[in-house]
């Protein structure tokens, strides 16, 4: 088989048309993929209003300590107590009103307090808290990153963290939960207006010149035990958030990538129906191999080595066997699966050791036409141990 390059082996994977290895993506060297983020509004300067009084602008360190996004400080920020205020426990406020708890260490935090607390109050909301995304400030300095180091990669371009998760910060997460059953007509209003502006985001990319190959998702839609709603409501409330977003996205000529989290296998069915391209599973053990293999060959997955308990508590031997039954259990000989590293290595506490295991996996387990046919066929566990692995076929 014929060595393909990033772009053709990660196409191939995620039509199961033969790619000669498993596509990597990851957050640096060696990966098929490159992934990009826009830039939040210049114009976008938090604090002022009156109700932004002690919230911070919720945006990566990076962004300020490389002064790629500068933050206009109103008065109260100046204080000199505020000095080193990225190192501080505050709370955070984002472009969509949301609010966030960050505890002084370098993680995204959590959502915090809800914003939108009165559904009589949307249209006021969002005249202050709709992020325009026509704006090329947005984009023009990562698609000029993205022309130099992916030319010949799979540019993925990031939407951020979805409707769902958006939604379910400006309400409250159990107040959202209620909102699915005692104010139907206002959650729909709601998840309609935030689609559109992600649907926007869409378009944007494509119009700055960005040249995506496929856009990806953050979502999580379940918890360790299954999904927060049952299939029914779920396609009631969000097949037209999901399919309007993966719609646009094959109107522009690109891919659909959905980051989730959770035990989503009985809403699964539902997203490929809607034309969703693939999954990213940072634990697919928590949906389950057997769970998930009910799929192969209907939608590409990228898996990670379970962080919830493999990659942070296994051995490195355990690891490199894992991403055989990965290969096997999420893909297809003909394709299917991609390997996904978790960027934030130090915030799960995986070894470091685990991580180069990972690449060592891949390295003996991921050329397709090194694999011997027989392992494809060899028995699968039928009851799996969450921090077991099994051996490799004989």
């Amino acid at each position: 088989m014929e060595n393909l390059n990033s772009i053709e082996r990660v196409k191939a994977a995620l039509n199961f048309q033969g790619p000669d290895k498993v596509p990597i993506w990851k957050f640096s060297r060696g990966s098929d993929v490159y992934t990009l983020a826009s830039l939040p509004s210049k114009s976008w300067q938090p604090g002022h209003y009156e109700n932004e009084k002690g919230l911070f602008p919720h945006v990566p360190d990076y962004l300020i300590n490389y002064k790629l996004w500068e933050w206009d400080k109103p008065e109260w920020a100046k204080d000199p107590k505020y000095k080193d205020w990225l190192n501080l426990p505050r709370e955070e406020i984002d472009e969509f009103g949301t609010i966030w708890i960050i505890g002084g260490i370098n993680t995204m935090g959590h959502p915090g307090r809800p914003s939108l607390t009165d559904y009589s109050k949307l249209e006021e909301y969002f005249k202050k808290y709709t992020p325009n995304m026509d704006e090329e400030d947005r984009y023009s300095y990562v698609i000029e990153r993205s022309k130099e180091r992916a030319k010949n990669k799979y540019r993925m371009y990031s939407l951020g963290l979805g409707p769902f998760y958006v939604a379910s910060s400006m309400r409250g997460f159990n107040t959202f939960l209620v909102d699915h059953y005692k104010n139907k007509r206002e959650l729909k209003q709601l998840l309609e207006i935030i689609t559109n502006i992600f649907i926007e985001q869409e378009k944007m990319w494509v119009k700055h010149g960005a040249n995506p190959h496929g856009f990806v998702l953050y979502d999580d839609l379940g918890e360790q035990k299954g999904p927060f709603f049952n299939p029914k409501i779920f396609e009631e409330f969000y097949e037209p958030v999901y399919k309007q977003l993966i719609d646009t996205a094959h109107d522009l000529g690109c891919d659909f990538h959905l980051h989730c989290c959770g035990k989503i296998d009985p809403i699964m069915p539902l997203l490929i129906d809607w034309g969703l391209d693939a999954l990213e599973l940072d634990s697919p053990r928590m949906t389950g191999y057997k769970e998930l293999s009910q799929f192969r060959g209907k939608i590409m997955m990228w898996g990670c080595i379970n962080i919830q308990s493999i990659y942070t508590q296994g051995t490195p031997e355990e690891c490199e066997r894992e991403v055989w039954h990965m290969v096997r259990n999420l893909g297809t000989r003909k394709g299917g699966f991609g390997a996904y590293f978790y960027p934030q290595t130090d915030h799960i506490q995986a070894p470091e050791s685990n991580v180069n295991a990972f690449t060592k996996g891949l390295e003996k387990y991921s050329v397709y036409s090194n694999v011997p046919e027989h392992w494809w066929t060899f028995p699968i566990v039928n009851q799996w141990k969450n921090n077991e692995v099994p051996p490799l076929p004989p």
